[in-house]
């Protein structure tokens, strides 16, 4: 953080820490809040604490930032391999630029933000960070989601093509239903909490419009996952993906799905093909 911020280190956490718990805050005062709580990593529920923030407010937060390169994650295994967040390079340059837009108003501070401007510069921007590279083997598969948060799906669809997959987005339920295009994607992926029209209901009218998709569900709250498993008692748990989930951990869990979909597709056809001949 110091390379990024040169000398005047302690003056930009603390004016961070200052203008951003507690109170009124704007979308860019709750990033900032979270990055400075990752900086050196921390557990959800102590996000939760120190940025006096709702567990629905995080879990939104997390996962755009999760998906914008902003944050990691990281298992501790002395902890009981409790999953921490900590701020990327990317997240850092941020609260550099953020802290930047707070001196405009903050007259005493313009001598410190003039003189620390030459030195960071070079450091404040970073590419984005991509999995499978451009001449990756990874297949072109085409992704559908569908998520009533608009922000989300945006962050889900510059990550993932990020990652070398296609993806479409719908934030209306009921759009997305009537422009369903059968045959077109590999993987849909449905939130479950919805307005008009939840996850479940959704899954099962475009199941008997695509009898081969494949679908996910994901969602934040556990109870979902209950409810899910009591609707569909034979669908496997891989299909449920839990939210905030990293970028790297969504894109190999898809590739994964899809992949042993096509292998139990693959098989299924082999077998088949072998039983006729026997037939015959």
């Amino acid at each position: 953080m110091r390379d990024l911020c040169g000398d005047d280190h302690d003056f930009f956490i603390s004016e961070l820490q200052q203008d951003n718990v507690g109170g009124q805050r704007s979308k860019i005062d709750v990033i900032a809040t979270i990055l400075h709580i990752c900086l050196n990593g921390s557990l959800k529920n102590h996000i939760i604490g120190r940025g006096n923030l709702s567990d629905s407010m995080t879990n939104h937060y997390l996962t755009l930032l999760l998906y914008h390169n902003l944050l990691e994650t990281y298992k501790d295994e002395d902890n009981n391999n409790r999953t921490y967040y900590r701020t990327t390079q990317k997240g850092k340059a941020i609260i550099v630029h953020y802290n930047e837009i707070q001196k405009l108003f903050l007259k005493e501070s313009s001598s410190r933000l003039s003189s620390n401007n030459g030195s960071s510069s070079s450091t404040r921007y970073y590419s984005e960070k991509r999995k499978y590279a451009n001449n990756s083997v990874l297949p072109e598969y085409r992704l559908l989601i569908i998520d009533d948060e608009c922000d989300i799906t945006s962050a889900l669809k510059n990550g993932l093509e990020l990652q070398g997959f296609k993806v479409d987005v719908f934030n209306e339920p009921l759009k997305a239903l009537s422009d369903y295009s059968v045959g077109t994607y590999n993987l849909l992926i449905l939130d479950v909490k919805m307005p008009k029209m939840n996850g479940f209901e959704l899954y099962k009218l475009i199941r008997k419009l695509d009898k081969k998709i494949i679908v996910c569900f994901w969602t934040a709250f556990e109870i979902c996952y209950e409810e899910l498993k009591t609707i569909f008692p034979a669908m496997d748990e891989k299909y449920f993906i839990r939210k905030p989930i990293a970028m790297d951990d969504l894109a190999d869990r898809i590739k994964s799905i899809i992949s042993s979909s096509e292998e139990m597709t693959n098989m299924a056809v082999h077998n088949n093909k072998v039983a006729h001949m026997q037939e015959k």
